[in-house]
């Protein structure tokens, strides 16, 4: 955050920070001394298990301070946990279900059909991982490695789920846009976008 602040954002206020266990269940202590700032936004970072009974709570206490996550929230059952608590929750993300191209549509709809569940980013991301393992073998011409290696890193503008791949940088990140969606009548829908993403290197 504070690397992010500092470069991005040098006049944003962080009134509070404050960590939790991953076991943790109960976040009305924390969500507590965060009512009382009354901030302006609330960044909760941690996976659905985590956030969902997070949002429930925060409502629960009158929180009404709009709450932005991260794609550890980003699955289905993120909404099973909180209901209608997950309502305007906004993360940042891999995939965005409402892009209308067909490699995105097409792998809805089989994906549905097939495993009887709603999507999450670790899926789509996890295609495409492997899809450009695919490209790469048929780039190389080859399964050795080292071969495959380059042919990723080689690897530009690639049509995947999570949006157009432009390729891969100096330390291995990966260069493409990053998705926001927001919750709305129970399911992820597209906010926006951030088409050119700048790396913070540790």
């Amino acid at each position: 955050i504070k690397q992010f602040q500092e470069k991005f954002a040098p006049d944003l206020e962080i009134i509070s920070e404050q960590t939790y266990p991953v076991s943790e269940k109960d976040y009305k202590p924390y969500l507590s001394k965060i009512k009382e700032l009354n901030p302006d936004v609330i960044f909760a970072s941690g996976y659905y298990f985590q956030t969902g009974p997070m949002l429930r709570q925060a409502r629960e206490l009158g929180i009404e301070t709009k709450i932005v996550g991260e794609e550890g929230a980003d699955s289905p059952k993120l909404m099973e946990i909180a209901g209608d608590n997950a309502e305007g929750f906004y993360i940042v993300t891999n995939f965005d279900r409402d892009d209308p191209r067909p490699v995105v549509q097409d792998f809805l709809k089989e994906y549905r059909e097939r495993h009887k569940i709603e999507p999450d980013m670790v899926g789509a991301s996890a295609y495409d991982a492997f899809m450009i393992i695919v490209e790469a073998i048929k780039t190389a011409g080859s399964t050795d490695g080292a071969k495959i290696r380059d042919a990723i890193a080689a690897l530009k503008d690639y049509n995947g789920l999570t949006g157009l791949i432009g390729g891969f940088d100096e330390i291995g990140e990966v260069v493409k846009p990053v998705q926001v969606q927001v919750v709305r009548d129970g399911v992820f829908r597209h906010f926006g976008v951030v088409t050119e993403p700048e790396l913070i290197q540790p």
